[in-house]
């Protein structure tokens, strides 16, 4: 069984890409992982729900009794879930001839028998509809930008090869350097993904490529004692030094003698990886394949004659080969403590997250904290819902840049959402006369003819680069004196509640403690 197929992380990041891609609604797979990942009960059913709600795709998800099936009540595409293996999704894309044309993180519209769809099937089905508002907000934008970090790799690594081809044609005899340069460059590359592996275990890809043999074995064979030398050092790194160094000796050098004589000293390490892997009767790709290319190497010098001696050696030949493998060290050295920073502290954050996204303790947190009442006297900006039982109340300021950022995420999720009502109030004083007037003027639009228009208004405000009285006057109006009355509350509100930032958040009237940031509560209000 191929690892990835026990992965229901990823399982869900597929096939709910899968939808929208047969659904052609436009949303970027990085957006799709980014958003899954996210979400705190990810990989469940309700993580996709409130994606697809994000992107304003109409779905509704249902339970079939098996007694009462009939496929032809069914609505093509959706997904079906599978009770195997704590839990997994397909796309159904249709069912015929006593047929399932089904689609996984495996397969991609293969075919299942319809009796083993029903046996596997556990009655829950989620359909979805593409509307005309349907899809992600800045498709395009994000999809360059996407583009742009996904090519990073395949341009370093195509900039590689062309300094590599260079520097190789320049030297002679050149097929012996081309073959054994290619050797090299393939063996850094098997061995950087061994050191991601021994970093990171869980990566789906190098799980995927380590499960080719048909078992899920390569952690067993790196997790062992036999794969370090010391406590600090494995073989995996061992094998990225030689290939790295070596691969510099090529390129630097004009001789191949050390290269191929440190090749002999480490071929009695293949019959060591090779006869423990038979005794464990398990095989690691990835080891297998850094073998191989250590006895090609011995091949490939056999066949073009290069174990020789060379009549002198130089001085200045052996500081450049030292050079060779210092520098993969060094840099080696210098990295692995971010790497296995990044990997602990992804972890811990996963572990937080267990906690931040408890409803019951948040629920404890919040309710912990000081609560304030926000009457009408205030006078807030209301958006969203009015008779929405949740009342997130912002404390803005209208020259604060976080409060913009606050203010968008904010607005985003009033476009699909219903069950918050927003307040807006502003953190004033006595010294800024310009931060007064704009929050007066912002307050009395609140209340007047245009009010439904407000949000807009002040979303436009915070994207403006240039924050200048001409803005006021693109929305003229008259301010009275309730509303000078008003802004003078929120300034002792304010002092009552004793703001010290913004934008500072108040949910149903309790400040959102610490921990916790905007963006948190998005799957937590209920």
């Amino acid at each position: 069984m191929i690892a990835l197929r026990l992965n229901p992380r990823h399982n869900a990041k597929t096939v709910l890409f899968q939808l929208l891609r047969s659904l052609e609604i436009p949303v970027n797979r990085n957006t799709v992982d980014e958003n899954l990942e996210n979400h705190p009960e990810y990989p469940s059913l309700l993580s996709i729900i409130d994606c697809l709600t994000e992107w304003k795709v109409n779905h509704k998800a249902f339970h079939i009794q098996k007694d009462e099936y009939n496929s032809t009540n069914l609505h093509f595409p959706f997904l079906a879930h599978f009770h195997e293996k704590g839990g997994r999704f397909v796309l159904v894309h249709a069912i015929q001839d006593q047929k399932v044309l089904i689609t996984d993180e495996v397969n991609n519209k293969s075919h299942i028998a319809e009796l083993e769809f029903l046996e596997r099937w556990d009655g829950i089905v989620l359909h979805a509809e593409k509307n005309s508002s349907s899809g992600e907000q800045d498709y395009h934008k994000k999809r360059f930008e996407f583009l742009l970090k996904d090519l990073t790799l395949p341009l370093c690594f195509t900039s590689m090869l062309i300094i590599f081809g260079s520097l190789i044609a320049m030297k002679e005899p050149f097929l012996e350097y081309l073959s054994i340069g290619t050797l090299k460059l393939f063996g850094i590359a098997a061995t950087i993904l061994l050191l991601l592996q021994s970093l990171n275990s869980d990566n789906p890809f190098i799980r995927n490529l380590c499960g080719l043999s048909g078992k899920d074995d390569c952690n067993a064979i790196l997790k062992s004692d036999a794969a370090k030398l010391t406590d600090w050092l494995s073989w995996s790194e061992v094998g990225f030094f030689y290939f790295a160094g070596t691969f510099l000796s090529v390129l630097l050098t004009s001789t191949l003698w050390f290269t191929f004589w440190l090749n002999v000293l480490a071929l009695p390490y293949t019959i060591y990886s090779l006869n423990y892997q038979f005794r464990l009767k398990k095989w690691c790709v990835l080891c297998c394949s850094v073998q191989g290319l250590l006895i090609l190497e011995f091949l490939v010098g056999l066949g073009f004659g290069s174990f020789r001696f060379p009549d002198n050696v130089s001085i200045n030949e052996i500081g450049i080969i030292s050079l060779c493998f210092l520098i993969p060290v060094l840099c080696w050295a210098f990295l692995k403590p971010f790497f296995l920073s990044s990997v602990r502290l992804k972890s811990l954050k996963n572990q937080l997250n267990l906690f931040k996204y408890d409803q019951a303790l948040f629920h404890q947190a919040l309710t912990n904290q000081p609560r304030y009442a926000v009457t009408e006297e205030l006078m807030p900006i209301t958006l969203g819902n009015p008779n929405a039982e949740n009342v997130i109340t912002m404390v803005s300021n209208p020259f604060c840049g976080p409060c913009a950022k606050a203010h968008k995420t904010l607005n985003d999720w009033l476009q699909v959402r219903e069950d918050f009502r927003l307040n807006v109030i502003f953190s004033l004083n006595d010294n800024d006369q310009d931060r007064t007037n704009v929050a007066t003027h912002l307050t009395a639009l609140g209340r007047s003819k245009v009010s439904g228009q407000v949000g807009e208004i002040i979303r436009e405000w915070y994207e403006s680069e240039k924050k200048s009285k001409d803005f006021m006057r693109k929305y003229p109006l008259e301010t009275d004196q309730k509303v000078l009355q008003a802004i003078e509350n929120q300034k002792q509100w304010c002092s009552m509640a004793e703001i010290q930032f913004t934008p500072t958040i108040f949910i149903n009237g309790y400040q959102l403690p610490e921990i916790y940031m905007i963006e948190d509560i998005k799957y937590l209000l209920g």
